[in-house]
């Protein structure tokens, strides 16, 4: 009489090797997300951590999932495409971590390098021609009525000042918002049109 292998080994294997490619990626993805809510600087140092235990938990996932596949395949009887699926999907969770951190990795710079100003109208007067240029790029904010809020990101190429100009009436004005920017540096700056017409500028960096 011969005896069948004990199938809790292979199921706990199998379970093993789904939970390292699920924790990984929803600890990532919830970090990332409450990162984009709050934007705590923790959680960045967070992320990092989460990128390197999910390259640990994928190399057990992997060691956890070739015992199972080896269990698995010396159990008289047991269907062989059925095997396969479950083996297939828990290897496309596991290796799903890495273009899913990829993407959260250049996500996360390309908002941190992005350089953006809010000009905010709050004289009398409305603004035409609206711009904001420099650094090797141009934003245009077009015109907008007393009270007034738009808001522009982009993203520095060059080294130089960055510069605000606006028309009143028949009047322009014109100032420095930012006396050096470098590309894959972010920022985030206020311009403020004062009801007497003066130009406020609040949050450059190094301000």
């Amino acid at each position: 009489m011969t005896t069948s292998p004990n199938p809790a080994p292979q199921r706990k294997a199998y379970r093993v090797a789904l939970l390292c490619g699920a924790i990984p990626l929803v600890v990532g993805v919830s970090i990332f997300l409450l990162w984009l809510l709050t934007r705590w600087g923790w959680l960045m140092t967070a992320g990092i951590f989460t990128l390197y235990g999910g390259v640990a938990f994928f190399l057990v996932g992997v060691v956890a999932l070739g015992r199972f596949c080896w269990l698995a395949l010396r159990t008289p009887g047991l269907p062989r495409r059925p095997l396969w699926l479950s083996t297939v999907g828990c290897a496309a969770l596991l290796l799903s971590n890495f273009p899913v951190a990829g993407g959260i990795a250049a996500t996360a710079i390309r908002i941190e390098t992005r350089y953006t100003v809010t000009v905010h109208n709050t004289s009398p007067q409305p603004l035409s021609g609206v711009r904001v240029f420099g650094g090797g790029c141009e934003a245009d904010f077009g015109a907008f009525a007393p009270g007034g809020v738009v808001r522009r990101s982009f993203w520095i190429e060059r080294e130089g000042e960055l510069k605000f100009q606006a028309g009143s009436g028949a009047a322009t004005q014109a100032t420095t918002i930012d006396g050096y920017v470098i590309p894959s540096v972010g920022g985030h700056v206020t311009v403020t049109i004062k009801p007497d017409g003066t130009i406020s500028v609040v949050g450059p960096p190094g301000a």
